[in-house]
């Protein structure tokens, strides 16, 4: 009979087994032999209990001591992290900024005793500021981990919330990137901000699998590359290395879905390094495609926890036999779904819009179609089916391979194409120019004249227009120039100073539209002022649609009567299945989310209430603890 024990001179879990247990303690993440001992240990966590309960079931027995230290977890982190995970409001406590939700309130105590954790609530709920009041408490120097296009909007936060507190925005040359670093380790009160990219250039990187770090003859005099500058090595700890951080806050997190990702690996470096005491990873989709996109995030929040990618995959993922003969995760494993909320739940917690901000209006969704002309719709169907077809100037399209087809066919559902060929003989050289005439944009030139934006001295709210091209963002741009309607772009490229301008221009409605690309204008954006967007096209990936969406559905968007979301869809051709794949993508999603039961429970759905209490009655009677 397998028997846990609690070794507290050494902090280590001791799992004695039989022989022909030896899969089973192997199924358990961390597990390690201990050839002298004769005995397994594992790292003690109450993830590590959770896993052992489920893996022996009640032939599990624990020893005086295990159980004494796991209800000592118990009381301290894991209870009141429960409490609080779905909390909605918390007592105002003295010196309590007036400015903060009762929700956010409750978040803040959540990440106090959660010390480390996943903070997943929807997108305009405040994160942000949730995160820079936990930074307040304690957590300084802290390193803020975002995209480049919101470092700026982190500092603003942190001059608006935390005026006492110097940020130090790691931007420009690698020069001026590099003073800033030297300025703000001088500073023990510092809150260095440096986008997700960037971190791998001040970092060394972290170890994952079989993966080789890069090591210069510096650091490693016999097998090191001596080609290899120590500046480029992987190995050499860099500037971010000599901080001291208390806290490290990872904002959109699900970008380091990748594990084997240069970024991922240095971002895992800098969190785990001794000083640090609270990770906190944001954002308010978990998952990118599938429930094996988790893992990275939270081995970054809790390494000791989710230790390998491999156990994780194999004990919580549904995997499947895809058309190529490889393997796809599809799902979560329906026999092993409440173990992972066990380890899951008392470091996440996630809030919707719908429950806490009732007072934002509703969203209102259309689709308007665009016709192809009959020289587009005859392209698009040669290329569909041939993979080759010719332009109006007789000029030949070839895509190398189906993967570029799909990539063709968006740009042909789009507008008429130009093709460059800077090598004639190499089709892959080969470069297609979006050029008007668009049937996208005559759609929404109908649409936007139908919202009064055409009309002289209009003085309504602005619009949104998005598209996942570049090109086709600039033949709007210039649609809208020869109609001589105002309007300001967001794309890659625009320097913060011209993205704060756009957006202060939306705000004070000094502009009638507002153009981005998906990437560019989707993450951490206040536009708030604008009651509509216009899809002229969606992305594939979901968390950019539903960060996209949000864009303008957050607190400020209470003076709207409703924000309308308009898709202008090409008819007859791969749009139109690009919201079946979006639908499945949210499917996996919600599968971590669990975001339909709470907006069940929040209409008071009794059943659900009931069945809820059921499942989460004692997390400790899963695993199997005595009552004291």
């Amino acid at each position: 009979m397998p028997h846990a024990d609690y070794q507290a001179d050494r902090d280590r879990l001791v799992v004695h087994t039989a022989w022909n247990e030896k899969p089973l303690i192997k199924a358990v993440p961390g597990a390690r032999w201990d050839a002298l001992d004769k005995v397994w240990h594992v790292t003690p966590t109450w993830a590590t209990l959770v896993v052992l309960r489920g893996v022996f079931g009640p032939d599990l027995t624990l020893s005086d001591a295990l159980v004494s230290w796991a209800w000592n977890l118990r009381r301290s982190r894991v209870d009141p992290a429960l409490a609080l995970r779905a909390a909605l409001d918390y007592p105002v406590e003295p010196g309590d900024d007036p400015r903060l939700y009762r929700f956010q309130r409750a978040g803040i105590a959540f990440m106090r005793v959660a010390e480390s954790g996943l903070l997943g609530d929807e997108m305009g709920t405040g994160k942000t500021v949730q995160s820079l009041k936990l930074i307040e408490d304690g957590g300084l120097p802290a390193l803020v981990i975002c995209p480049n296009s919101v470092k700026h909007h982190w500092a603003r936060h942190v001059k608006a919330w935390l005026p006492d507190v110097e940020s130090y925005v790691v931007d420009g040359t690698a020069t001026a990137r590099r003073k800033v670093l030297k300025a703000a380790l001088q500073d023990p009160r510092a809150i260095v901000i440096v986008n997700i990219e960037s971190v791998r250039l001040f970092s060394r990187l972290a170890p994952y699998g079989a993966v080789r770090l890069k090591r210069c003859r510096e650091c490693d005099p016999r097998f090191g590359d001596e080609n290899l500058k120590p500046a480029r090595c992987e190995v050499h700890e860099k500037e971010l290395n000599d901080f001291s951080f208390r806290t490290v806050v990872l904002d959109e997190a699900h970008r380091v879905k990748d594990p084997r990702a240069l970024q991922t690996r240095a971002i895992w470096y800098v969190g785990h390094q001794a000083s640090v005491e609270r990770r906190w990873a944001l954002t308010g989709t978990p998952i990118a495609n599938h429930p094996g996109d988790l893992w990275s995030v939270m081995h970054f929040v809790e390494p000791t926890e989710f230790p390998t990618r491999s156990a994780f995959v194999d004990r919580y993922c549904l995997v499947s036999w895809n058309a190529f003969g490889g393997t796809e995760i599809v799902g979560i494993r329906p026999d092993t779904r409440d173990e992972l909320f066990k380890l899951l739940d008392p470091r996440f917690r996630r809030v919707l819009k719908a429950v806490v901000l009732p007072d934002l209006p509703p969203k209102v969704r259309s689709t308007r179609y665009a016709e192809l002309s009959s020289t587009q719709l005859r392209m698009y169907r040669e290329l569909e089916e041939t993979l080759v077809t010719r332009t109006e100037a007789d000029e030949l399209v070839i895509a190398p391979s189906n993967l570029a087809a799909q990539t063709r066919l968006m740009q042909l559902a789009c507008s008429s194409v130009a093709i460059e060929k800077p090598d004639p003989d190499d089709p892959t050289t080969w470069q297609v120019t979006l050029r008007e005439p668009s049937p996208k944009l005559d759609v929404l030139e109908e649409v936007l004249d139908e919202l009064g934006i055409l009309t002289p001295g209009y003085d309504g709210a602005p619009v949104l227009v998005a598209a996942e091209y570049r090109q086709l963002v600039e033949l709007a741009s210039a649609r809208l120039t020869k109609l001589g309607v105002r309007h300001a772009l967001l794309m890659g490229g625009v320097s913060p100073f011209e993205r704060e301008r756009a957006l202060d221009d939306l705000r004070a409605r000094r502009i009638r539209a507002l153009l981005f690309t998906n990437k560019a204008g989707g993450v951490g954006l206040d536009m708030s002022a604008a009651d509509t967007i216009v899809n002229l096209q969606r992305s594939w990936s979901l968390v950019d649609e539903r960060q996209k969406e949000d864009r303008p559905h957050r607190p400020g968007a209470e003076i709207h009567e409703r924000i309308r979301i308009i898709d202008i869809v090409t008819r007859g051709t791969v749009e139109e299945t690009q919201v079946t794949r979006l639908h499945e993508k949210l499917e996996r999603l919600d599968q971590i989310t669990r975001d339909r039961k709470t907006l069940l429970e929040a209409n008071l759905d009794a059943d659900v209430r009931a069945l809820d209490a059921e499942e989460q009655r004692l997390l400790g009677s899963f695993i199997g603890l005595p009552e004291e």
